[in-house]
This record gives C-alpha cells, sequence and structure tokens, in this order.
C-alpha cells in the first residue's frame, strides 16, 4: 500500500476524495498566495492544517516571489521529523506564467545578455508574462528546488489569458490572437507533456481567470479548446487532468455560463473527468475591485467617529512637520534624499482629504499596505541608521501613532462594510436554505463552493490556525449539492456590491 492510502487511517474524519481513480486528497486546500518562509504563523499554519488531514497545498513560482514554495519545503522537512507524514502523504499543484520580483530581475539580466526567454507578452512595467516551454522549465526547476522534491502533483499554467488581454489592448483582430494564443498552448503542453512522461510532474493544467467568461468575451479561456489541444498531442492518455478557476458568492461564472457549447465549464469539465480546484472562496473581484467576503477582526471594538479621526490626524501630521522643519535639516542626506524622506513621512498629511473618500475597507487596506506602510518602513528605516536621541524618540511616538491612525481608519471602514456583507449573507441564505441559513458570510463563502458539484478541491488561504480550525469544522457539516440552478440564484448578489 502507498502512504498516500494511509492518509483515511490517519484522518478517519476526513472526507478524502480521489483525484484520477488514483491519489487520495482532502476536499479543501490551502492556498500560499502572500503566505512567506519567514512568518512562523505562516508555518505553523501549514503544519497544522496538513497534521489535520488537509493535505492539497497550491502555490505558484511568485507567491511571495518564490518565499511561499519554500515555506512548503521547509514545512514538509518539519512533517517528516516531527510528525512521520512524508512528501507521499501531500498534494502539491504549482503554477508558473508571471514575470515579476526575481523573475524580473532575470528576466531583464537574459534580455541584457542577447538570452531572452521567447514570447514575453510584456503587460505592464514590472508585471510581464510568459509560458513558453523554456521559461516554463526555468520556473519548473525552482519551484522543484524550492520545495526540496523531485515531482509536482499538479503543474499549471497561470492566467494565460494575459495574451488575449495584452492583444486586446494590442487591436489585434480576435480571430488571430485565439490563433496565436492556441499555438503557444499546443506549445506548452507539449512540454507539459514530455515532463509528465518524465515523472517531474504527475498531470498538467491550466489556471485562469476567464474561465467563467461568456463564449464571446475576448478575454475567455475555452476548456473545451483546451481540452482538444491535450488530445492531439498526447491521445487520450494524455496528462491535461487538472483546472483552477474562481468561484464564491459574487463570481459565479464557472457555475453559471454556458460558455462550452451550452456547458458551463464546471459541466465541461465533470464530463472530461477534471479535477477542478476553486479558488477566491473569502476574496471575490467586482468590477476590478476586491470585496472580502468575511467579517474584519476590526468589527470586535466600536467605529470610531469622524471627530476621532481628525483628531489623531492633526497630533500625526503636527509630528511630521516638526520632524521636516527641526529634525530632518539635521540628518546628514543630500537635498534629495530628504525631500524623498519629508514626502514618505508624510502619511497624515496625503490622508486629511483622502481617508474618507476610499470606495471599501478593501481599498483602504491595499493603500495601506501597499503605498503607505512600506514608504514609511523605508524612511524610518533610512533615519534610524543616524539616529540622535531626539530623532529615536519622535520615530517612537510616530510608529505608535500612525499605528493607531490606521488602525481607526480600518475599524472605520470595517464597520462600513458590515451592512454590505449583511445583505449579501441575507440573500444567500434565503437562496440557499438550510444549512446554509445558520452560517457567517464567511462559512457561507466557503460552503458554497465546497459543496458545489464538478468542484474537486475549494482553495482556502489560512494563513493563521485559527483559519484552519473553522475550516476543519466546516468539513464535519453535511451540505447539500449546489448546481447552475442554484448558483444562477446567487447571481443576484453581485448587484448588492454594484449598486
Amino acid at each position: 500500500m502507498s502512504l498516500n492510502e494511509e492518509l483515511p487511517e490517519r484522518f478517519p474524519s476526513m472526507p478524502f476524495v480521489r483525484w484520477q481513480n488514483s491519489i487520495l486528497a482532502s476536499p479543501v486546500g490551502i492556498g500560499t498566495y502572500r503566505m512567506h518562509v519567514r512568518d512562523p504563523e505562516h508555518h505553523a499554519a501549514l503544519e497544522f492544517a496538513l497534521t489535520s488531514g488537509i493535505n492539497v497545498v497550491d502555490t505558484a513560482a511568485t507567491y511571495s516571489d518564490g518565499s511561499a514554495e519554500e515555506l512548503i519545503g521547509q514545512v514538509l522537512t518539519t512533517l517528516r521529523n516531527n510528525h512521520g507524514l512524508s512528501r507521499e502523504h501531500v498534494v502539491i499543484v504549482s503554477k508558473a506564467g508571471y514575470i515579476q520580483g526575481r523573475n524580473m530581475n532575470r528576466a531583464l539580466k537574459r534580455e541584457h545578455h542577447g538570452s531572452a526567454f521567447p514570447q514575453v507578452v510584456k503587460f505592464e512595467d514590472g508585471l510581464w508574462h510568459c509560458f513558453h516551454p523554456e521559461f516554463l522549465q526555468d520556473q519548473l526547476d525552482r519551484s522543484l528546488r524550492h520545495i526540496g522534491t523531485h515531482y509536482l502533483d499538479g503543474y499549471l499554467l497561470h492566467n494565460p489569458e494575459y495574451f488575449l488581454l495584452h492583444a486586446q489592448r494590442e487591436g489585434m483582430p480576435l480571430d488571430h490572437a485565439r490563433a496565436e494564443f492556441t499555438y503557444r498552448i499546443e506549445m506548452a503542453f507539449h512540454y507539459l507533456e514530455n515532463e509528465a512522461r518524465a515523472r517531474r510532474i504527475r498531470w498538467y493544467g491550466v489556471s485562469s481567470n476567464s474561465f467563467g467568461l461568456p463564449a464571446d468575451d475576448p478575454r475567455f479561456v475555452s476548456l473545451e479548446t483546451l481540452w482538444d489541444v491535450a488530445e492531439q498531442i498526447g491521445g487520450t492518455e494524455h496528462h491535461f487532468r487538472i483546472v483552477q478557476a474562481p468561484l464564491n458568492l459574487l463570481e459565479p461564472g464557472i457555475a453559471t455560463e454556458p460558455n462550452n457549447s451550452g456547458d458551463t465549464f464546471l459541466e465541461a469539465a465533470r464530463k472530461r473527468g477534471l479535477i477542478v480546484l476553486t479558488n477566491r472562496a473569502l476574496n471575490a473581484v467586482v468590477q476590478n475591485s476586491l470585496v472580502r467576503l468575511a467579517v474584519h477582526a476590526a468589527n470586535i471594538e466600536p467605529a470610531p467617529s469622524p471627530s476621532d479621526i481628525a483628531v489623531r490626524l492633526a497630533e500625526a501630521m503636527q509630528m511630521e512637520e516638526h520632524f521636516a522643519s527641526m529634525l530632518l535639516p539635521q540628518l546628514p542626506f543630500d537635498d534629495e534624499s530628504k525631500d524623498l524622506i519629508a514626502d514618505y513621512l508624510s502619511s497624515a498629511e496625503q490622508l486629511v482629504t483622502l481617508w474618507d473618500r476610499f470606495e471599501s475597507l478593501e481599498q483602504w487596506h491595499e493603500t495601506e499596505t501597499q503605498y503607505f506602510l512600506p514608504r514609511i518602513r523605508e524612511a524610518l528605516d533610512a533615519i534610524m541608521r543616524h539616529p540622535t536621541d531626539a530623532v529615536r524618540e519622535w520615530a517612537v511616538r510616530y510608529r505608535a501613532t500612525i499605528d493607531q491612525l490606521f488602525g481607526m481608519l480600518t475599524r472605520y471602514w470595517a464597520h462600513r462594510a458590515l451592512p454590505r456583507l449583511e445583505a449579501i449573507a441575507s440573500r444567500a441564505k434565503e437562496v440557499l436554505g438550510p444549512p446554509f441559513d445558520t452560517m457567517t458570510i464567511a462559512q457561507l463563502a466557503v460552503a458554497a463552493p465546497l459543496a458545489t458539484e464538478g468542484v474537486t478541491c475549494t482553495l482556502i488561504g489560512a494563513r493563521r490556525r485559527a483559519y484552519v480550525e473553522s475550516v476543519c469544522a466546516l468539513l464535519a457539516q453535511k451540505l447539500p449539492p449546489l448546481g447552475r440552478a442554484e448558483w444562477s440564484a446567487l447571481s443576484i448578489l453581485s448587484e448588492i456590491v454594484r449598486a
């Protein structure tokens, strides 16, 4: 008996499913987007999940710039040393396609030396995309090395529709774009078929955010076309067996849109016996905006009033003005650096006219984490290389004041988000009935794809042990199956967000 076959005995409460009449896998998996090898909490959460019977791990070469794959490798070592679990107990799926971060640095260096990766789509500054075999081989080699394994259970092209998006932007006729796209898929599948036969990957596939679009949308990726390409290349024994797509309360497309000769994506995948992974259960994208389908922890505390926020903003602004006028001139930086530091340490000044204009909690959170916090951190790191007592004291007080201010803004926007979340949950409960009608919005968001016919595994971003525990509790419930009719009825939910 293989080690994978031991799973039901080790974890009798986990309702394992069989992938392709082969390995056993849990019906939920851990998505490692934004998980990092240097975060002990991420390590603990992944270790807890794998020792609780959740044995599917989804990652990508670019998640945390390769750090997520390194985290998986470290946790595999911990499992082997401390829990008697081996690589064969775990189902690992990774993806390739994006050129960002370290990948971008390598791609630019190759380009400089005249050995650029072929067929790169230069989508925008800092974001390129490629699924040419030469690039895929580079990425697969790196993924195997990061994880410390000699094979992956699944290897997916990561959002290949970037080619179609770029072609649309460049004005390429749609029929030409789709013909070129299919040709590039053929090249990639030829390479992946060979890697499957070499047993460096068990199966290959595609992860796309465009599987659920109408068939006439220029960004649409056709499952029928992918299947036909795989059969042309590998016959009936081809290894194209895994697909991944978003499915959540606000993005029902793969369950409702009849874009594969009258079948939905899920129906077409089911007819072909494909393994279907769904993602973004808790993070919907509607009209290019992120909607978090969970009540924020900040809602535990009361919402601050606008006057409370104004007082804290004034305090932070006064500190920024004092630093710029009294402390910064004394530090040994050139004028250009001083101007940059002063700009980076002017968050309160910028927020005075901005803080109440965000569209949502998610927009504020993205602005906080992607704009303000990195700039503040960089500026404080710079000035603390030349700390006087006055600068050190100011930096400590400023950090505390900014933390309090940003916390207040998070609570403000979290409370503003509550009515929308309550409306989504209420309507979903009306549509789905028991046992969904007793669930929280986050439980609903996970339970709906988990109960959907044709979904093999629902991926959850679980960076905290508490998230894993809540998912395990949900698995104990018997859920009625959801199909096209139920998801079509849920389509009204997106109108709540657009209103």
